[in-house]
């Protein structure tokens, strides 16, 4: 009870003081006024602090997801400079061919077809010769939309194409024996032996395979070769086609 009885002596003083000296109540309550800003001004710092970090958390978030997707980018742009430098080599001037993306290959594709995304719309025409990397000739434009084109690979079963065998280049019909593959047949005096190259024509004579086995029948005159292809066909992401149909 005597602490309530100070409390309502000092606001009554307090108030007197206020009306009969305004000015010496300002001087006291002053130091007052001024501590209860200092705590208002914490309090609202302390906020717009928690506001702060929050807004921080936000941002860092924002740029770690932009740095994946910048990341992504790099991996997919690096990747595709690197096929393209496997296709073109070294070259700096253009091979006059059009390059086109391939969209689907064996097993998406039938196999021994290429779909690239060439067209039409770029000059592709039918019978165009399809290259892979290093200029190796790998088929024939058998189809042409207006933005796609599906390129028969010359190791589509069944199909025929002149070739030569080895360092002499012996003439050899070359037939496709799927998944890239090919056999030939040809005289044993031919003296064709495994490990050599088999070209077709293109820049001169340009390899496709190498002699893999020789299949020889004491009772027949001819020996059947397995040719293995230089390129493999489920590999192949960039083509170039000749632009003058050739």
């Amino acid at each position: 009870m005597f602490a309530v009885g100070v409390l309502v002596l000092l606001i009554g003083i307090l108030a007197i003081v206020r009306f009969a000296a305004p000015n010496a109540f300002i001087t006291i309550a002053s130091p007052f006024w001024k501590a209860g800003t200092s705590v208002s001004a914490a309090v609202a710092t302390g906020a717009g602090g928690f506001t702060s970090t929050a807004n921080l958390v936000s941002q860092r978030d924002q740029l770690a997801t932009q740095v994946d997707q910048l990341t992504a980018q790099n991996r997919t742009l690096t990747a595709r400079a690197q096929d393209l430098q496997n296709l073109l080599g070294n070259r700096t001037q253009s091979s006059g061919g059009i390059l086109a993306a391939v969209l689907a290959r064996p097993p998406v594709a039938p196999y021994d077809v290429l779909i690239v995304d060439q067209g039409a719309s770029t000059h592709v025409v039918l019978g165009a010769t399809a290259y892979g990397p290093g200029g190796t000739p790998i088929g024939t434009v058998a189809t042409v939309e207006n933005t796609s084109s599906r390129i028969t690979l010359y190791s589509n079963p069944g199909l025929q194409t002149d070739a030569w065998a080895g360092d002499t280049r012996i003439p050899i019909t070359l037939t496709g024996a799927g998944s890239g593959g090919f056999t030939a047949t040809l005289p044993k005096a031919a003296g064709v032996t495994e490990g050599q190259g088999i070209y077709v024509a293109a820049a001169g004579a340009v390899p496709v395979g190498v002699v893999s086995h020789v299949n020889a029948d004491p009772s027949s005159p001819n020996v059947v070769l397995q040719i293995h292809p230089y390129l493999n066909p489920f590999s192949l992401t960039w083509v170039t086609i000749s632009a003058d149909g050739s």
